[in-house]
């Protein structure tokens, strides 16, 4: 059995847009990054540059989107990318951003994806390490229901339902590779109800929402700007975020969660009970 090794991207490459809570227009870039590094976030618009890795540790805030934060790099929306990365075998990267919250770009990670394409990866030193779920883990948390249970590959099986029209009850099941990512999920956009959007301006959020990045569900009706990508593309969503959200477990995952009407607390509340558990 040939051993994986870890993967850094080639060459620095940059991408920039307007974020979609803050509205500011921000840039990306991806650099390389030592082998057992992980995914760190690097504040350059701040003095001394400072960072955060992606870690269940550093999560600080999960209404709308999971923040990571480190003393004062604060990074806001980070799943999208962090989906993108880890499904497409990025181990070690620098994630340098101008402004506190990556572009949102078309709501979905598949740009962020040509990003890597575009860069190419590079094999390093090091053996990639994955995280083995060798027990049932179970959490309970207001509407959301998440089980996750030992596999040899990474799968998610997700339910979502909001109650608004038969259109936003969907179920889908799917092992997620490389490819399948790509394919099936990465380019599942955010979304919202309709009767949130009031609520979420009086907020100070979505300040760079539009249906340019964002599916809206109206009745029976879900607004998009060019018709959906997928006919179940919220549940696709869904799984695209949990995806990024357990990307904070520092390693790839080799298990099976099973989410019905998950989120972000809910899923970042799972990664912290996993990672606490294993380093008792």
């Amino acid at each position: 059995m040939s051993v994986e090794k870890q993967r850094t991207i080639k060459k620095a490459i940059s991408y920039q847009g307007i974020a979609l809570h803050t509205g500011f227009r921000a840039r990306l870039t991806f650099r390389p990054a030592d082998a057992n590094s992980g995914i760190i976030f690097r504040r350059i618009d701040l003095p001394g540059k400072p960072t955060v890795k992606a870690c269940g540790t550093n999560v600080t805030e999960v209404m709308r989107g999971t923040t990571i934060e480190d003393g004062d790099c604060v990074i806001n929306t980070v799943e999208h990318v962090l989906a993108a990365l880890v499904s497409q075998g990025v181990d070690n990267v620098i994630v340098d951003m101008d402004r506190p919250e990556p572009p949102i770009a078309d709501g979905s990670s598949m740009p962020f994806i040509r990003l890597i394409e575009e860069a190419g990866t590079d094999e390093q030193d090091a053996e990639r390490e994955y995280f083995i779920v060798d027990k049932p883990y179970f959490l309970e948390m207001e509407h959301a229901i998440i089980n996750v249970v030992p596999d040899e590959k990474f799968r998610i099986s997700c339910t979502v339902k909001y109650d608004q029209s038969q259109l936003d009850t969907q179920y889908l099941s799917l092992e997620v590779t490389r490819e399948s990512f790509k394919t099936e999920l990465s380019e599942a956009r955010t979304f919202c109800g309709y009767h949130e959007l009031e609520y979420l301006m009086k907020a100070g959020l979505a300040r760079g929402g539009s249906l340019d990045n964002a599916n809206v569900l109206h009745g029976n009706t879900i607004l998009s700007k060019d018709g959906l990508r997928y006919p179940d593309e919220i549940v696709r969503h869904k799984m695209l975020d949990i995806v990024g959200d357990f990307c904070l477990l520092g390693k790839p995952m080799k298990g099976h969660i099973i989410a019905v009407k998950p989120g972000h607390p809910s899923n970042v509340t799972m990664v912290q009970k996993m990672l606490k558990e294993v380093n008792k």
